[in-house]
């Protein structure tokens, strides 16, 4: 589970040190997200959950005027580094957002509200009538190679842990349309249709030459398995990484590792 007070610490501080690493895992689904948008010449877009401000960046290159919101402040500290759009640090889903938005776009940040019923109402008050909503998230884990394989490929050393109730905060909580759909419903987002769409992503971090062991890095960092390692003794995380070393290898694609990624495109308006 990943909850609010997280992103304003320890993931968020970790996140914000392998952008690297996330923007490369992250950016093949978003920007099949950011096409889904259509044209945004000229249109105010509230960038939902911008992190370091990759999307947002894409977005103005686009045309588009774009207002990134998140909650992390090491997040946003590198996002305002880079510029490209106006950068808040707030609570998406209670704190005031500027506005009106033409248009609404969120890659992976639409999980994580306490109450996304109230949430995803609360940002459609700050969007125009007509205004379009796109969300990218993931689909379940077992179809996203960054969390299935490094869980199957060390199963044997980590004690079995049922899957979370469908829901809990986490990269996976939006997997089943049938959770999100009434969430949107609710909060009166209209002509919702959703597509899964699949694309290879690379794992890495890192400056290492050896494309397996900036795999390892990242996978050791960010993600599932990550989460359970924590506090973990040094010889069990060594034998940890030579395993996801063993599996990486039958994903090495010259100079990378490159896993399958699996996300709903979700669309509606105001």
């Amino acid at each position: 589970m990943v909850d609010k007070l997280d992103w304003q610490g320890s993931v968020g501080k970790e996140w914000s040190k392998r952008m690297d690493g996330l923007d490369h895992l992250l950016n093949p689904v978003g920007e099949l997200g950011i096409a889904a948008m259509g044209k945004v010449t000229g249109k105010r877009v509230l960038d939902v959950g911008c992190g370091a401000g990759s999307t947002s960046r894409a977005l103005n290159t686009l045309g588009a005027e774009v207002t990134g919101v998140d909650i992390s402040k090491d997040l946003l500290d590198l996002a305002k580094e880079q510029g490209g759009a106006k950068y808040m640090l707030v609570d998406a889903s209670a704190d005031p957002l500027g506005g009106p938005y033409d248009a609404v776009y969120s890659r992976c940040g639409a999980m994580f509200f306490d109450d996304a019923v109230a949430g995803w109402k609360h940002i459609r008050n700050h969007t125009v009538g007509g205004g379009n909503l796109v969300i990218v998230c993931w689909c379940a884990a077992k179809e996203n190679g960054w969390a299935s394989i490094p869980l199957n490929a060390t199963r044997n050393l980590l004690e079995e842990m049922p899957a979370p109730p469908v829901g809990t905060p986490g990269p996976f909580a939006w997997a089943d349309p049938d959770f999100f759909a009434p969430i949107l419903e609710q909060a009166g987002w209209n002509n919702l249709a959703w597509r899964a769409v699949g694309a290879d992503a690379i794992i890495t971090t890192g400056d290492d030459p050896d494309p397996i062991e900036r795999a390892v890095q990242f996978t050791l960092r960010i993600g599932p398995l990550a989460r359970r390692l924590e506090g973990m003794a040094p010889e069990k995380r060594a034998k940890i990484g030579a395993l996801l070393a063993t599996a990486y290898q039958n994903y090495l694609i010259g100079d990378a590792v490159r896993v399958p990624t699996k996300a709903w495109i979700i669309t509606g308006t105001n």
